[in-house]
C-alpha cells in the first residue's frame, strides 16, 4: 500500500484546518508489526498459523515483558471474564458456539524458547480462568528507542459467529483472531481483559498477511488492506496475501456465496478510493444503495474531518441471522441488509454510515475504546446522525412487526431525538459516570448510554451552543491532529476549549459525571402597572386604593404598562449554558443568556404585557430529560384541548355507530 495518498491526505486537511500536518514528510511511525502465515480447515473451523511481531518500543518505558491479547479465549468457556456477562444460554450444549486459541511455541528472533514462560494473567479484575491475556518475561529488557523481534505459533477455533468473530455456514468473519501486542503506554503494557461490553486498543503497524484457504473462496475474500496476489496450490487449495500499512488491527473474511463488487469513490479535494463489495446473492436489490451510502460516509467524514488516506475500502454484506452485522476494523467493515428493505427506510444505508465513518474515530484516531469508548462510537454516532440528516432527511417513524419493520414515511423523527435509551437511564438512575472506564461499567446498558447517546446528545447540544460554523472548525483541527495519535477525552476537551471555554466546561460536567439536565419555567405572570393597590400619600389616614381591575381582552390596550415576572429553575444536577425567550404582546421578543449555574433566576420587566416564557426555545440542550416543561403561558391556551375533544368526539360516536351497525347486522332487528 503507497504512502503518497496517506500523506497527502493528512496535509491536505491540516492545511484547511490551519494546522501543521502530522506526517508530513515521513510515515506513521510503526510500533506493533505483524507478518502472519495461516491456514483455514473449513471442516474442523481451526486456523493453523505463525506469526512474525516486531515491537519497536517508542515509549519512555523499559520493557520486561510482552503482553498478548488471546481474545478468541473469551469463548473458549462460561469461566471466561467475557462469558460470565454473556452466558448464552440457548446454547450451552452446543460446542460450536465455543471457541479458542491456543499458543504452541514462542521464541525470539535469535531462537530463543520462551514457550515455558507463558503465564495468563487478569489484570482487569483478577479471574484466574481468564485467558484473554497472556504475559511472557524477557531474557532481556526492551528500552526506548529499541526493536525486539519474536515468532508465535498458534491454533485458533473460531466459534459460530458471536458479536464480533466466527463462522455461520460457508461465510466466516475473522476478527481478532492472532495473537496481538497490547498497547505500549510511557508507563508500560495497556492490556485489557476481553470484556463483553468493550472492544478494542493497539499500536499502529504494518501487517502482510497470507491465507491458505479452500479453492471454492478464490476471488472471494475480503481483509484489511490490499490483495497482492492469490495463487493456486495442490489439493483444491489457494493462498492469497494481503498488505496493510499503519493500520493498528487486521480482519478478514470470506465465502463462496460472496458476489463481489466494485466502485469507485471520486469527491473533489479528497483521494480516490476502490471499494469493494462482497455482498449476498439474496441481497442485490441493495448493492447500489451500499455503494451510495459509503460514497456519503467519504465525502461527509472527509470534508467534516480528515480524508480516508487509504486506496480501499472493503464492505462485507452478512448473511442472514449471522450476528456479524455492524462491525469496524480497519479498511473493512460489515453492514447489514435484509431482503425486504423500503427505500423509505435508510438500512443499510445507516448502518453502512456509521460503520464506515468509524474509519475516522476507530481507524485513524484510534482512541481507547476498552477506557472510553465515546470517544469513538459516540462522535461516531453524533457524526453519522448528521449525515443521514443531511442526506436523507429526517427518518421515517418505524414500528416492527413479526420481525418484519413498517415505515410510516408521513411521520418523520429527528434523528437526535432517537435517545429513549438515555431518558430512560436518567430517570431511573441506572447510568454510571462516564469517568468509570468503560470496561468497568455496570453492563451493557451502561456502555450504551454513555458511549452512544449521551454523548451523541452531549455534542450536538454542544454544537448547536457554541454556533456549528464554531464546533465544525473545531472538530476538523481536533480531527487532523491527533489523527494516528491515540487521544483521550482531555485532548478533546482541551480542543473545545480552544473554541469555546464555556462550552467545555459544560461538555467536561456531562462526560465526567452522569447529571440529570432539566430546566424548567417554573411561573410567568404579568399585571397592570396603572394604579397598584395600598396606600397612598403620607400622614396617618392616607388614601387606600383599591386594586385597579385587569382589563378585559378587547381593552389590553388601554394600560400604558405592565409588570411581569418570570421564574426558570434547575431542577437537575446538570449546568448547561441556555438562553431565556420572553414574549410580549405585540410579538415583541427578548432573550437573554443564562449561564445555568445558579438553581433559579427570576426576570423581571416593565412594558408590555407579558404572553409566555420558555427556556431553550432553539433546543439547543438535548440532554434535557423533560422539554415538555420548559415553557409557560401567562394564560392557558383552550384551543389543543378543544381540538382534542372534538377529534375524541368524532371517533366515539363513529364507533358507536360501527357497534350499532354490527349489532343490527349479526342479531337482527328486535
Amino acid at each position: 500500500m503507497s504512502k503518497g495518498p496517506v500523506l497527502l491526505a493528512l496535509a491536505g486537511a491540516a492545511l484547511l484546518a490551519g494546522a501543521l500536518p502530522l506526517l508530513a514528510g515521513q510515515r506513521v511511525p510503526p510500533v506493533a508489526s505483524y507478518r502472519i502465515s495461516a491456514s483455514w480447515d473449513e471442516a474442523s473451523k481451526k486456523l493453523t498459523a505463525d506469526e512474525t511481531v516486531t515491537f519497536v518500543n517508542r515509549t519512555s518505558h523499559t520493557f520486561h515483558e510482552i503482553e498478548l491479547h488471546l481474545y478468541l479465549n473469551a469463548f473458549r468457556n462460561e469461566s471466561s471474564t467475557f462469558r460470565r456477562h454473556d452466558r448464552m444460554e440457548k446454547h450451552r450444549d452446543d460446542p460450536a458456539w465455543f471457541g479458542m486459541i491456543e499458543v504452541t511455541r514462542v521464541a525470539l528472533s535469535d531462537g530463543t524458547d520462551l514457550t515455558a514462560r507463558l503465564a495468563f494473567v487478569s489484570p482487569d479484575d483478577g479471574n484466574p480462568d481468564d485467558r484473554t491475556v497472556a504475559r511472557i518475561p524477557l531474557p532481556q529488557p526492551v528500552p526506548p528507542g529499541s526493536t525486539l523481534s519474536f515468532r508465535v505459533d498458534f491454533v485458533a477455533k473460531f466459534p459460530r459467529n458471536t458479536v464480533r468473530t466466527g463462522y455461520w455456514g460457508d461465510y466466516l468473519l475473522a476478527g481478532q483472531w492472532f495473537p496481538k501486542l497490547g498497547k505500549a503506554t510511557g508507563s508500560g503494557w495497556l492490556t485489557r481483559q476481553f470484556h463483553e461490553s468493550t472492544e478494542f486498543y493497539a499500536d499502529f503497524g504494518d501487517y502482510d498477511v497470507s491465507l491458505e484457504l479452500p479453492a471454492s473462496m478464490k476471488g472471494k475474500v475480503g481483509a484489511t488492506g490490499v490483495e497482492k496476489e492469490t495463487a493456486d496450490l495442490a489439493g483444491g487449495r489457494i493462498r492469497t496475501r494481503f498488505v496493510a500499512e499503519d493500520v493498528h488491527d487486521f480482519a478478514w473474511t470470506c465465502s463462496p456465496r460472496f458476489e463481489v463488487h466494485r466502485d469507485t469513490f471520486s469527491h473533489p479535494g479528497l483521494p480516490n478510493v476502490s471499494l469493494v463489495l462482497l455482498l449476498q446473492p439474496e441481497h442485490r436489490g441493495v448493492r447500489q444503495r451500499y455503494f451510495q451510502a459509503t460514497r456519503d460516509a467519504l465525502s461527509k467524514y472527509g470534508t467534516w474531518f480528515v480524508p480516508y488516506p487509504y486506496p480501499v475500502l472493503t464492505i462485507v454484506d452478512p448473511p442472514y441471522g449471522s450476528g456479524g452485522t455492524g462491525m469496524e476494523y480497519p479498511t473493512l467493515f460489515t453492514g447489514g441488509a435484509s431482503w425486504i428493505a423500503p427505500k423509505s427506510i435508510p438500512n443499510p444505508e445507516g448502518v453502512t454510515v456509521h460503520e464506515a465513518g468509524h474509519q475516522v474515530f476507530h481507524g485513524m484516531l484510534a482512541s481507547n475504546e476498552t477506557d472510553e469508548a465515546h470517544l469513538d462510537e459516540g462522535m461516531n454516532t453524533w457524526a453519522t446522525a448528521r449525515v443521514m440528516k443531511e442526506t436523507w432527511g429526517n427518518p421515517p417513524l418505524e414500528w416492527k412487526l413479526l420481525g418484519v419493520t413498517l415505515p410510516f414515511p408521513w411521520l418523520r423523527v429527528p434523528p437526535e431525538d432517537y435517545a429513549a435509551d438515555y431518558l430512560d437511564a436518567q430517570a431511573a438512575g441506572l447510568s454510571d459516570s462516564m469517568s468509570v472506564p468503560t470496561f468497568r461499567q455496570l453492563a451493557w446498558s451502561s456502555v450504551q448510554v454513555n458511549a452512544y447517546s449521551r454523548t451523541q446528545l452531549a455534542l450536538e447540544s454542544a454544537a448547536r451552543t457554541a454556533g456549528n460554523d464554531v464546533w465544525m472548525r473545531m472538530m476538523k483541527g481536533y480531527a487532523v491532529r491527533w489523527a494516528f495519535r491515540h487521544p483521550a477525552t482531555q485532548d478533546f476537551l482541551r480542543e473545545v476549549r480552544g473554541a469555546s471555554p464555556a462550552v467545555a466546561s459544560a461538555l467536561e460536567m456531562a462526560w465526567q459525571g452522569a447529571p440529570t439536565y432539566d430546566y424548567a419555567v417554573e411561573s410567568a405572570s404579568t399585571w397592570p402597572l396603572d394604579g397598584p393597590a395600598g396606600y397612598a400619600g403620607g400622614g396617618v389616614s392616607p388614601k387606600f386604593v383599591p386594586p385597579m381591575k385587569a382589563p378585559e381582552k378587547e381593552d389590553r390596550g388601554k394600560p400604558a404598562r405592565w409588570e411581569s415576572e418570570a421564574l426558570v429553575r434547575r431542577l437537575g444536577d446538570g449546568v448547561w449554558p441556555v438562553t431565556v425567550e420572553l414574549r410580549f404582546e405585540g410579538n415583541h421578543v427578548v432573550r437573554r443568556t443564562w449561564d445555568g449555574s445558579d438553581r433559579w433566576i427570576r426576570y423581571r420587566t416593565t412594558g408590555a404585557r407579558l404572553v409566555s416564557a420558555t427556556v431553550d426555545p432553539d433546543r439547543r440542550l438535548l440532554l434535557d430529560v423533560n422539554v415538555l416543561n420548559n415553557g409557560r403561558l401567562v394564560e392557558p391556551d383552550p384551543r389543543p384541548a378543544g381540538w382534542l375533544a372534538h377529534r375524541l368526539r368524532f371517533w366515539s360516536q363513529n364507533l358507536l355507530e360501527l357497534f350499532a351497525l354490527l349489532a343490527v347486522t349479526v342479531g337482527g332487528l328486535p
